[in-house]
């Protein structure tokens, strides 16, 4: 049961009824309004789902949808309209819009997507940072509540995993590394040979090529964090230095004798079992437990896979913003996303979708892309021949859709005349180009 609410925008009072009837027995506060003007007076409260009626008594609730804040548009919205229009379709689609029916539709079909949407919401509330699922909310409690002290930090998981956002979020939460920089290193892109003078500095002319003085990334956390990533890579003699610095909040720049002080939060993060590197002898066991005050073990992807929608929707709205192409998702392409093993995690996941975008046909993400390339379904890769065979309704599917399209083309984008070339019904048609994805 979800005590979440919708807004339902309906002038057909029977339908209206219908449908308030149904999602009150399934729990939902429901709010009808039969004129887009009234619905407009209450669009900024915190509704969990919208359903609207495209044709209404004042406008077309597809064109007020596009001029709505973007925080509406990102509700899940579900068109529902008697007169169907592809291209229309597509349009709210594009928009944002999660569902778009065609009068008469399967009533417990729309309830089902719109109690799923319900959830979703619930479990996404806008303040959500690092992810919904139950172990991502749980790093992030941990987070907002360590980040008002200055303790050593060390981040465990797979690359890719965000372990930098976590780093980034603590140094953010705390009010005295507001106006002091966050330096974050990679130690394992730092050769060996430059690691001291990167680390710490240097003055002008300690060494062939010193053309001036250069503050290392200890002077330059100085009041805000330094986050060490790959930490695990850091050779023993630099592991010594650093345990120092640690310990004193002091150093010297090379090429001088003048001790220069840092106070600055260290947060280390790494992709390999330090404990067991510490065991092997191959870290310093005192180097470890100054780093390892607070352990954060942040869990890969497919280990929390309420957060593949989540990061999915909101690295397609970064792509929006950043390239003004509208973006839309398909059920079937986020199921997809849902199979797959993503071995590098949020960072895969976000090179597929820009992949997928470069490639769709008009910003509309309808189909899995090949298994080739970033993203590819490690699963399916690994699995035996015949567990990596399409379904039979995937081929009969992509079958249909090929033959729409040549029809679409002989006919010069005519539906009427493809439908009569096809042999159906230019209703039964519009719907099956909707069902396909398939744009006029």
């Amino acid at each position: 049961m979800t005590t979440q609410k919708l807004l339902l925008i309906e002038d057909d009072l029977i339908l209206g009824e219908s449908l308030v009837q149904r999602f009150e027995l399934e729990g939902v506060e429901v709010k009808w309004f039969r004129r887009l003007a009234d619905a407009w007076i209450h669009i900024e409260q915190p509704w969990g789902a919208v359903v609207s009626d495209v044709r209404l008594p004042d406008g077309l609730a597809t064109e007020w949808f596009t001029q709505l804040p973007q925080s509406s548009r990102l509700i899940p919205w579900f068109f529902l309209t008697g007169y169907g229009s592809v291209n229309e379709a597509v349009s709210a689609l594009q928009a944002g819009a999660r569902e778009y029916l065609t009068k008469p539709f399967d009533i417990e079909k729309l309830v089902s997507m719109v109690l799923d949407a319900l959830v979703t919401s619930a479990r996404a509330p806008a303040q959500a940072v690092l992810g919904i699922s139950p172990a991502m909310r749980r790093v992030e409690d941990l987070v907002r509540k360590l980040a008002r002290q200055k303790t050593s930090v060390l981040l465990t998981g797979e690359s890719g995993v965000g372990k930098e956002v976590v780093a980034q979020m603590i140094h953010g939460l705390d009010p005295r590394s507001q106006n002091a920089d966050f330096v974050p290193v990679n130690c394992a892109a730092v050769p060996e040979t430059m690691m001291e003078a990167e680390f710490f500095g240097y003055e002008k002319g300690a060494f062939t090529g010193a053309q001036r003085a250069h503050k290392g990334f200890v002077e330059r956390a100085h009041g805000g964090t330094l986050f060490l990533d790959e930490v695990g890579d850091l050779p023993a003699s630099m592991q010594a230095k650093l345990l120092r610095v640690l310990q004193e909040r002091c150093f010297f720049r090379l090429g001088s004798e003048r001790t220069t002080h840092s106070d600055f939060r260290i947060i280390a993060a790494t992709n390999r079992d330090l404990y067991a590197d510490m065991l092997a002898g191959k870290f310093r066991e005192d180097l470890f437990y100054r780093l390892a005050v607070i352990r954060i073990a942040i869990p890969p992807l497919r280990e929390r896979p309420e957060d593949i929608r989540w990061l999915t929707e909101l690295i397609l709205q970064q792509i929006t913003a950043e390239q003004g192409i509208p973006i839309a998702m398909s059920e079937l392409f986020l199921r997809d996303l849902m199979a797959r093993n993503w071995r590098g995690n949020a960072r895969e996941l976000r090179a597929y979708l820009e992949q997928a975008v470069v490639m769709s046909d008009g910003g509309v993400l309808d189909k899995p892309m090949a298994a080739s390339g970033s993203g590819a379904p490690e699963a399916a890769a690994e699995a035996p021949p015949d567990e990596a065979l399409p379904s039979l309704q995937t081929v009969v599917e992509d079958a249909e859709r090929m033959h729409i399209r040549k029809a679409l083309n002989h006919c010069e984008g005519s539906v009427g005349k493809s439908a009569d070339v096809l042999g159906i019904s230019r209703k039964t048609l519009w719907e099956k180009m909707k069902r396909l994805a398939i744009n006029a």
